[in-house]
């Protein structure tokens, strides 16, 4: 054996065996994942300094040609989104009294039930990250996985009521890269992806401004442009349309 091959066989040697050494180190446990993404975010206080948030942004369907302006208005308990979709015209969806709703010119009305709903409330929640134990019952980190070049810790979250979340934090930078689930819709439960990138302090929080989502055979895009934090909005705001407070049950389990 040569010299040259007995150092390529030393070299292989020595990276199978950091290979194993690295593969048999214990991952760290989800709330230090968890708790870390909100550390490299902005931290605790940042997050509890904001009180509302009013997002705007643009969201595209590459494949169908379709754009549309994105609104979504947020506080605690509360959240209201519309999007005014080209030749779709305007869809709103909201969490208000813990009632989860949509309205759209071609759906029409309607009230979001069971698992839909559940999921909804807990998409909604103000400050998510910082209450991820509220939200989620019991985490834990399944092991690692490579995105696009960037390894990464593959975290389980399994809320209440619902199927359970994958969520995919960098090991390099703690940020969030990816999530997965399936999620409940009025179409049948739908296998869903969602890539998020190009972090952007607002109010002190970092917050992915770009994300690439599969829903089913569907693609979209969200580019955020801005965060507005702390700016008053009007409790009308959060309340939903007549035509949605109309289907909501009655003390007595029947509609207003």
């Amino acid at each position: 054996m040569t010299s040259s091959v007995r150092t390529v066989s030393i070299a292989f040697a020595l990276c199978a065996t950091l290979g194993a050494r690295s593969f048999a180190q214990p991952l760290p446990d989800a709330a230090t994942i968890l708790d870390r993404y909100v550390e490299v975010t902005g931290g605790r206080g940042a997050y509890e300094s904001h009180k509302s948030e009013i997002m705007t942004g643009v969201i595209e369907f590459p494949a169908q040609g379709l754009k549309g302006k994105l609104t979504r208005y947020s506080a605690p308990g509360e959240e209201y989104s519309t999007v005014d979709m080209q030749g779709i015209g305007a869809i709103e969806s909201g969490v208000f009294g813990g009632v989860a709703w949509e309205k759209s010119l071609l759906l029409g009305p309607r009230i979001k039930k069971g698992e839909e709903k559940d999921q909804a409330i807990r998409e909604s929640a103000f400050n998510g990250p910082i209450h991820w134990r509220q939200l989620y019952p019991k985490a834990a980190t399944a092991g690692t996985q490579t995105i696009d070049g960037e390894e990464c810790y593959d975290v389980i979250l399994t809320p209440a009521s619902g199927k359970p979340e994958h969520q995919f934090f960098s090991r390099k930078t703690g940020f969030l890269v990816r999530s997965t689930t399936v999620a409940a819709s009025q179409m049948g439960d739908i296998d869903v992806e969602v890539n998020v990138s190009d972090y952007r302090s607002f109010g002190g929080v970092l917050m992915p401004t770009r994300s690439k989502q599969r829903a089913g055979s569907q693609e979209l895009i969200i580019a955020i442009d801005a965060v507005r934090v702390n700016e008053e909005i009007p409790e009308t705001r959060f309340e939903p349309p007549s035509e949605v407070t109309a289907l909501v049950p009655a003390p007595d389990g029947s509609a207003h």
